[in-house]
């Protein structure tokens, strides 16, 4: 009984880091690349109008 309880006691720790590392270390930079590319292609639109207006 008691091997378990320390069982789940050093398990769950280790699940909620792994938790934690894989939801921190792959979001942000999909989004940043997201975001990034986004805001190129509005500077792309940008420059298109401000060609066209001038």
């Amino acid at each position: 009984m008691s091997l378990i309880l320390i069982a789940i006691a050093l398990g769950i720790p280790v699940v909620i880091t792994i938790l934690l590392l894989r939801r921190f270390s792959k979001e942000p930079s999909s989004h940043e690349d997201y975001l990034l590319e986004k805001i190129r292609e509005l500077e792309g639109r940008i420059k298109a109008l401000e060609d066209e207006m001038f």
